[in-house]
């Protein structure tokens, strides 16, 4: 943790900046320590590098996917050449051009990808947040990174000021309990006239995988041990990446006219240039989630709508996934926060569109 980071944190609880003891120190960073609420004097451990500011409370759903993704981070820790062109395809039709001197929201920050090409665009501060022990990937991924902050903690509770520019929400909102009252929540977190983006799986173009994916998942491979579950996706991973590299790519980039016989040719093509690991750390991902929801669009847009959002910008990528932008207006953020609130507190925890489509 830098120092600097101070000037962004907030008890979790009530609202009220941290006191710092520093135990271990290297070079810039504070290496170990205790954040302590100066009111209701909580303290919360810096652990390698790390604020750790987790309420007690998560829920075991919760923790469930913080343990199955903080498995996959630190076993795929690795960073690639492609993530700039895949991310600003996620966050379209926000460019580079978008982030100089901006303060930087990364919800769900993972192993530190994102956070590491939004300091690369010129951003004044990154601060990335993630639930799991990714964290530590992510903290070793970008701690020479002089303006990029990783903190551990939850999206429902974020320790976060009302100070950001632009956050960002990539593939993670879909796998909450309750993905809208996540997406309302981190959007408390933008200043007035701040932009926020999201991407999310679609209902719509994935019948397929919520007919015959998710029920294993959800039955088996999300329930086994994690090292088998990577075997498993692995027995995927590898025909996969002979199809990507034997039959669509050739075909898309020298017989397009044929790429309308080929099964879910958007999405497979988009891949078809990456790494095997890389392939393979998304066929894990996809089997290891003990919590996934695939969004229909009408459900996506009202999130934007209950947020009092403006500018909307929703669109499908990839034939399979829903991405939006929009941008916070006046006081919809305290509106925001109290709606949230009392969705969390009447148990209303998914839509009933949602559930439609995770049953499927």
């Amino acid at each position: 943790m830098k120092n600097h980071l101070l000037d962004y944190l907030i008890c979790p609880t009530c609202a009220a900046p941290f006191d710092l003891k520093v135990d271990c120190l290297d070079g810039s960073e504070i290496m170990e320590g205790t954040l302590r609420c100066a009111t209701c004097h909580k303290d919360y451990p810096i652990v390698r590098g790390v604020p750790r500011i987790l309420k007690p409370d998560i829920s075991a759903e919760q923790r469930a996917t913080a343990d199955a993704f903080g498995y996959e981070w630190t076993h795929f820790s690795q960073l690639e050449n492609t993530y700039e062109s895949e991310f600003l395809d996620w966050i379209k039709p926000i460019g580079k051009d978008f982030f100089p001197g901006k303060v930087i929201l990364d919800a769900g920050c993972g192993k530190g990808r994102h956070a590491g090409l939004a300091a690369e665009f010129g951003a004044a501060e990154v601060i990335g947040v993630d639930i799991s022990n990714a964290v530590d990937a992510a903290f070793a991924n970008t701690r020479r990174v002089f303006n990029i902050h990783i903190i551990q903690a939850d999206i429902y509770d974020l320790p976060l000021k009302a100070s950001f520019d632009y956050a960002y929400t990539i593939g993670v909102l879909h796998h909450l309990p309750d993905p809208k009252s996540g997406f309302l929540s981190l959007i408390q977190h933008l200043k007035d006239g701040g932009r926020v983006s999201a991407w999310v799986y679609g209902a719509e173009g994935n019948r397929w995988i919520t007919h015959l994916v998710s029920p294993i998942r959800t039955l088996v491979t999300s329930r086994v041990p994690r090292g088998l579950t990577k075997a498993l996706a692995l027995c995927v991973a590898i025909p996969l990446q002979l199809a990507l590299r034997l039959l669509y790519r050739p075909v898309n980039d020298r017989l397009p006219m044929l790429k309308k016989f080929l099964f879910y040719n958007d999405y497979l093509y988009s891949i078809s240039g990456f790494s095997f690991r890389e392939n393979y750390s998304t066929v894990f991902d996809h089997l290891v989630a003990p919590t996934a929801f695939y969004i229909y669009r009408d459900e996506f847009t009202s999130w934007f709508a209950e947020g009092g959002l403006t500018d909307w910008n929703i669109s499908w990528r990839n034939s399979n996934s829903w991405r939006g932008t929009g941008i916070v207006r006046g006081n919809s953020a305290r509106a925001i926060k109290e709606r949230t609130a009392t969705r969390l507190l009447s148990g209303d925890q998914d839509s009933s569109k949602q559930k439609e489509a995770n049953a499927r």
